[in-house]
Formats: C-alpha cells, structure tokens, sequence
C-alpha cells in the first residue's frame, strides 16, 4: 500500500515537496498556519489539516519542514503535535536543519509514544523537489530508512542514509557550510572585481565559462539580493526583505556547523569568517551597493 504523507510546514521547500508528491499520485495532507501556503495545494487535491495533531491521524509517513529547532519541537511535542495525535504508529521525517540536541530530544519523545523518527535534511532547492531530484541526507536505523525510502524517493533523485540518528544532520551542515562558504567567497570576488573597474555582468559570464562556476554560484551571481536595495522603492523592498530571509537561514545553518566543530574538537576559520560576513554578503542591509 502507498503510504499517506503528511507535509508541516508548506512553505517554498514544504509546499514544492507536497506538490511533487500529489503529482505522482499521493495521498497527501498539509498543515501550516497560513492559508496563502496551502491553498494552492488543495485545489491541486491534498487535504489540510488544522494541526499536526490532526495531521497525524490521516498519514502513514509526515515530512516536517519548517525553520527551526522551537518550531519542530511544537509541531513533534506541543499541546496539538504529532505525539498528541490518535495514530497508532507514525514514521516521521525531520527535513529541518536542527541542532542535534533537539533531534535527539524529538526522537527520543517520538520513540516513547511507539513512533519512528528520522533526520532527513536535503539539498537542491525548490526545483530539484519538484523534478524529484533532491539529495536526501538521513540518519537513523535501519528498518525505518527502509520503510521510508519509497516516501522519500517521491521527491528525492539521491536518498542516502548516511548513519545512526544525527548522521543526516550533520552532512546536511558540512553541505551547508561548504555551500555557504563558496558564496561568501564569489561575494568577495564581486567585490574585487567591482572595485577594480570590472563590469559584473561581464564578471559573471567570465564566472560562468570558467572552472570557478557551479550551480550556487550561478544563483548568486543572478540574485536580486547581490544588487542594490533601496527601501524607497517596492522592489527595492522586496529584495532587501528576500536577502534577510537568507541571512537568518545563513546564520542558523552556520552556526549548526560551527556547533559540531567544536564538539569535536577542529577549527573551521573559512566557516567563521562566512558567518561574521553573512549579512554583508547576502545585502541585506539598506542602503546602496556595497563598497
């Protein structure tokens, strides 16, 4: 039988992963608070649910995918989570980039209640989820990550599991880090560019034939945030408030991975330095191009 998948969380990554689901032919169930999310995934077929709680009691298998550790702490253990739910048995998977302690607490509180918990985080944007291409990192036993795999190959092109429980997480924060750190760098270089007299766009396309070109780079390069912001203008706005969303995912990851350094014991200074420039580097401040 084809398991019945539950999404918390359907924002850009949630609500892509959802709709790729509901395309092969899924039975899905949404939640998040806001109607903009989940409208368009009910007229394409999925059910909503008003709380995880809720949720639970219709689905075999729930992705969680919302922002940080409080929130997968409310949607696993809160007054109408998952654990409050009626289910009999439930497979739950954290795509959320968490601190391991929070992981280890949710699943811990999971298994209690007779339900199994994986850490699952992804790479490959909004797009990969939709052509069912994403890179799934997932840590946790075995049985489980076999029982799970078919629901994560619907929007998963590489599933993986990668060790015990928090192994997924932190090749998810290594991924990040070497990520992050690589758009740090082509910031710089921007800079450098820019600074020297050299016109961007022809900057970019000599990125873009070179060996120092890659997908993330490529986005950079495009981003509307990298260009100027002026509060005065709706676009303007726009983009600066785009280029604080990623500041704050920017910082929360960085930190999750400069976390795990210390904990065992080595120094990631090209990880420190990305996290002290983060917010130079995405614009997210007003004001004109940066010099």
């Amino acid at each position: 039988m084809t398991a019945r998948m539950g999404f918390v969380g359907a924002g850009a990554m949630g609500g892509a992963m959802a709709t790729r689901a509901l395309e092969v032919g899924r039975e899905v169930v949404v939640c998040d608070p806001s109607e903009r999310a989940t409208a368009p995934l009910a007229a394409k077929g999925a059910r909503v649910a008003a709380t995880p709680r809720e949720l639970a009691e219709g689905c075999d298998v729930v992705a969680i995918v919302v922002l940080d550790d409080a929130q997968v702490r409310s949607v696993v253990a809160g007054k109408d989570g998952l654990l409050a739910s009626n289910a009999e048995r439930l497979d739950i998977l954290v795509h959320s980039t968490i601190h391991l302690p929070t992981l280890f607490e949710v699943e811990e509180a999971a298994r209690r209640r007779g339900f199994a918990l994986l850490d699952a985080g992804v790479s490959g944007h909004t797009s990969g989820a939709l052509r069912g291409q994403l890179a799934v990192m997932v840590g946790g036993d075995e049985a489980t990550f076999a029982r799970c795999t078919p629901a994560l190959e619907t929007y998963g092109g590489l599933v993986l599991r990668v060790g015990p429980l928090g192994a997924g997480m932190k090749a998810k924060v290594a991924r990040n880090l070497l990520g992050f750190g690589q758009v740090a760098a082509t910031y710089e270089g921007m800079r450098l560019a820019e600074e020297a007299g050299v016109e961007l766009e022809a900057f970019a396309r000599i990125v873009r034939h070179s060996e120092g070109q890659s997908h993330l780079v490529d986005g950079f390069l495009s981003s509307p945030t990298v260009r100027e912001g002026n509060e005065e203008t709706a676009v303007g706005r726009q983009r600066l408030a785009l280029a604080r969303v990623v500041v704050e995912t920017a910082k929360k990851d960085l930190s999750a991975a400069l976390e795990l350094a210390a904990s065992l014991g080595i120094e990631l200074p090209v990880g420190e330095a990305a996290h002290r420039e983060v917010t130079a580097t995405w614009g997210a401040e007003p004001g004109p191009r940066r010099s």
